[in-house]
């Protein structure tokens, strides 16, 4: 006898509740039910030819002959009638019917052929192209199978080591670490810079080339010959006058240019200046002495009398532009006879300015390609020092190395070389500007007068 549970009685006041002690499972599963009858059918409208199927071959019958396997162009014949994976989705898999029965069923385009239509692919069957189409079709079918064979090709080495990529000699590990008890963040840490970083760019040829360092001019030793001492002399007394040639030019060129005035002349000139267009004040000395003539009223425009021309100014007049006329027209005539002659010479002109251009141009590209091997690599905007010639002065000179004093430093000097033949990027001084601190004056019942009187003092030697 099985035990029926007394009923728990709870309060179903709002939603909450209802969800939580309503028991819904036997409609859910009703509900379940009834809709998996609706996308696959009724048991009872089905036929008994979809429900049951008919042995009758029976087990004790064996296939004597053997089926025969298909080739792939019969499998793929075989499933032409099936429909294809990638439309079963939008194939309808529901069996409830259309709730609106009297729907107009429109066939989809392109299932009906037309009369047109018809009568289109007749006239192309009587032509051939329906044909031809499928020839063409058929040899670029069998052109893409050959293509595809031709780039299809075995390999016939097979020395090629899959995994020789991921041994630890390829990634630049030294054998040393070649360890299975060492780590391989170990083995990564230790790994040579090359191999992990981008390679650096090989030197430009004019670094490789060039002598590491510039030997000095023999003059400037600390016990040199009187020739080659007279040799540098020259050399720093050239390189002194085209300096003072180019000081020189400057000064001409930006303040030479403007005359220099007293203070005194400089008023007056701009008096002068600022006077132009006023009226000038009365000056007795320059009054003339009126001159004795008759009280007679004189206009200062006197009046022009409209006086016609005859026919024989009209006739003169006319004959004079007719000549004028005439002679530009014979001087233009002239200039055209004289360009013809002129012709060969123009030619021949010519002929040698190109032949001279074209002098001038190989030996500028012949000259470009000559610096072009000792130049030095431009690795910046900024250009490399030029060299001040070095020169001691007679009076100074001393026959050995101890009494001898530097006149520059080495450092620099050496750093300058690197710059002029680029092994480093010429570098530019940059002076930074010292900021003012402002400083302030804290007032505060602990300050003595002593600091009162220190502060007021250094702000009064600042100012």
């Amino acid at each position: 006898m099985s035990v029926v549970k007394k009923k728990k009685h709870v309060s179903k006041k709002n939603k909450k509740a209802w969800r939580k002690y309503c028991d819904i499972r036997d409609v859910e599963e009703f509900l379940e039910d009834q809709r998996l009858e609706e996308r696959l059918g009724k048991f009872e409208t089905k036929p008994d030819s979809e429900l049951f199927v008919v042995d009758t071959e029976g087990d004790s019958k064996v296939k004597d002959v053997e089926e025969k396997p298909l080739n792939a162009k019969q499998k793929k014949r075989k499933t032409l009638p099936a429909t294809p994976k990638c439309f079963e989705v939008l194939l309808p898999t529901s069996k409830v019917p259309d709730p609106n029965a009297n729907r107009n069923h429109v066939n989809p385009v392109g299932s009906k052929r037309t009369a047109l239509s018809k009568l289109t692919n007749k006239r192309r069957f009587e032509k051939g192209v329906l044909q031809k189409k499928v020839e063409v079709a058929q040899k670029n079918r069998k052109l893409a199978i050959e293509k595809k064979r031709k780039a299809k090709q075995t390999r016939q080495n097979f020395n090629l080591d899959l995994w020789g990529n991921d041994l630890p000699e390829t990634k630049g590990i030294p054998a040393s670490l070649c360890d299975e008890f060492i780590s391989p963040e170990a083995q990564l840490h230790n790994v040579l810079p090359d191999r992990r970083l981008r390679p650096k760019p090989p030197l430009a040829k004019t670094v490789v080339t060039r002598s590491a360092v510039e030997a000095p001019h023999p003059g400037v030793s600390y016990n040199p010959s009187f020739k080659e001492h007279q040799e540098l002399l020259q050399e720093v007394v050239q390189h002194e006058q085209k300096m003072m040639k180019r000081e020189a030019h400057l000064h001409r060129v930006t303040t030479g240019m403007f005359s220099k005035v007293t203070q005194q002349q400089k008023e007056n000139q701009w008096r002068e200046e600022m006077s132009v267009g006023l009226p000038q004040p009365h000056n007795p000395t320059n009054d003339e002495p009126e001159s004795d003539t008759d009280n007679e009223y004189k206009a200062v425009n006197p009046p022009v009398k409209n006086k016609k021309k005859d026919h024989k100014a009209r006739r003169k007049q006319r004959e004079r532009l007719d000549e004028l006329e005439r002679i530009k027209r014979e001087k233009i005539d002239k200039k055209k006879i004289t360009d013809l002659y002129r012709l060969r010479k123009i030619k021949s002109s010519i002929k040698k300015k190109e032949e001279l251009n074209e002098k001038l141009r190989s030996k500028r590209v012949s000259k470009k390609a000559e610096e072009a091997k000792t130049s030095v690599p431009v690795l910046n905007a900024h250009k490399p020092p030029r060299k001040e010639p070095e020169f001691v002065d007679p009076k100074q000179l001393t026959g050995d190395l101890r009494h001898v004093s530097s006149t520059t430093n080495l450092l620099r000097d050496r750093y300058e070389s690197l710059q002029r033949r680029g092994a480093v990027a010429a570098s530019k001084l940059m002076m930074k500007k010292k900021r003012k601190l402002k400083s302030y004056f804290k007032a505060g019942h602990k300050v003595t007068e002593q600091e009162i009187e220190r502060y007021t003092t250094r702000s009064a030697g600042k100012k």
